[in-house]
């Protein structure tokens, strides 16, 4: 059966996702996560990927990327894979595959981005593994708030209009994922995730997927609910 196309928009946003083989731990130490996102950080920079947000579990990473070229996320995602993968097996005396397969990725629509930044940044809270988003040493949420930042990140133009001040837009960040997410929200987003299909709306879907607008959208069972531009929110 012939691998299904990834939808690819270069200039935007990608939810990506890898896990560990058969759910495997990925991080044993803080060395082994310092590791990977220095090397997704020279990944993404020589091969032209934008990072806006991650979240590192113990075994899987989720990632919000924006590419710059239509090749630029493979070419970062197996530049990364294949680097650390070498150095997992090697630091930890093993061999073989430390990866399920292909990496996910799912397009965002622009208007859902913030939405998207906020299930990342939550992804261990939600996972029980911590009680607030604070408590997540190894999220970017730090990096949003002002605390120790990661300063190769790159502020996608959303989270710019959050405030007028770097100490507007942290304090109007916090108080949104504070605010939580519903659960239909979280589910759309890990089924787009899963099936790497885009999470957009119809208006985006139609604009963007002129020819054949119902292949970007997943269809939820009941009356699909409205999103609304965080920045429309009061």
């Amino acid at each position: 059966m012939a691998r299904q196309a990834r939808t690819i928009i270069p200039g935007q946003a990608m939810h990506v996702m890898v896990r560990g083989n058969n759910r495997e731990i990925l991080f044993f130490n803080e060395t082994d996560r310092r590791r990977y996102l220095d090397w997704l950080r020279e990944a993404a920079k020589q091969f032209g990927s934008s990072v806006h947000a991650f979240a590192l579990m113990p075994n899987h990473v989720h990632l919000l990327m924006t590419p710059q070229n239509t090749d630029s996320l493979a070419k970062t995602m197996q530049s990364l894979g294949r680097r650390y993968a070498q150095y997992f097996n090697q630091q930890h005396n093993r061999s073989g595959t430390i990866w399920e397969g292909r990496y996910r990725s799912s397009l965002i629509d622009p208007d859902y981005f913030l939405r998207c930044q906020r299930y990342i940044e939550l992804n261990p809270v939600r996972a029980g593994f911590e009680a607030s988003p604070q408590g997540s040493t190894w999220t970017s949420f730090a990096s949003h708030i002002g605390g120790n930042a990661e300063p190769w990140l790159v502020d996608h133009q959303h989270f710019w209009k959050l405030g007028n001040t770097p100490f507007e837009r942290q304090m109007t960040w916090a108080a949104f994922v504070k605010e939580g997410a519903p659960h239909w929200e979280d589910r759309q987003i890990t089924d787009a995730l899963l099936r790497s299909k885009p999470w957009v709306g119809d208006i985006y879907a139609k604009n963007v997927f002129k020819e054949n607008p119902e292949q970007a959208l997943i269809r939820q069972r009941g009356r699909p609910k409205k999103l609304i531009p965080i920045n429309s929110v009061s």
